[in-house]
């Protein structure tokens, strides 16, 4: 998870919310347990607006989604807030795995960290990795809650992150090869640049990245 910060609402939902939601207002009032119209808060102007503020990515476990299952993720969950049904600052980009989530009534949102309101120095205050498996750093029970309720420690998203550390230490051991036939001890500025870029926000897992790189390379921080 990184901090993400939102971009400007796009014009379909400037224009059509107030619609959107008098018409799911009347369907709860014959229907109460009815679910909003995932077509209209799942616009392709919406979705196109998600991406573009996380860089394509799900907003909670970082997950590259381009070519992958996605949904539109209610934060504050319509059962428990269906006037937030089409607000932009409620609809958030997810992964099939997270937008799995444990019920507000399990774990409500006000005991989890949120991309779009968390700062990445709060985030990274208390979520940490072990190679590819997320922990919450010690002490911080906010840390624990989030990743369970977004199922941060499942086995799909170990098996990816896990992917992407292996193409880390790829490029990592061909730097360090470089380093010994030229007879250095230290990157230059292009090699740290390189590794670097794998902890950029727009990166899959760039979170991880960070916390595996500066265990294995404190040199590239210096």
């Amino acid at each position: 998870m990184r901090h993400i910060e939102r971009l400007p609402e796009p014009e379909i939902l400037v224009k059509k919310h107030q619609e959107w939601q008098r018409k799911f207002d009347e369907q709860r009032q014959a229907h109460p347990g009815c679910r909003p119209d995932s077509s209209k808060y799942g616009h392709k102007k919406i979705r196109e607006m998600l991406d573009a503020c996380s860089y394509h990515k799900c907003f909670y476990c970082e997950s590259r989604l381009k070519g992958e299952l996605k949904g539109i993720d209610h934060f504050v969950e319509v059962s428990l807030a269906p006037e937030l049904a089409f607000k932009w600052e409620n609809l958030y980009l997810s992964c099939s795995n997270c937008n799995d989530k444990i019920p507000h009534n399990v774990i409500p949102v006000e005991q989890v960290l949120d991309p779009c309101r968390s700062s990445d120095e709060e985030i990274q205050a208390n979520i940490t990795f072990e190679d590819e498996c997320i922990c919450s750093c010690p002490g911080s029970e906010i840390g624990l809650r989030t990743i369970q309720k977004f199922r941060l420690n499942s086995d799909s998203l170990d098996l990816k992150r896990g992917k992407k550390l292996r193409e880390i230490m790829k490029v990592a051991l061909d730097i360090k090869d470089e380093m010994i036939k030229s007879g250095r001890q230290h990157f230059n500025e292009d090699e740290k640049k390189v590794l670097l870029s794998f902890m950029q926000p727009d990166q899959p897992y760039s979170l991880m990245s960070k916390v595996f790189l500066r265990k294995r390379f404190p040199d590239l921080f210096e």
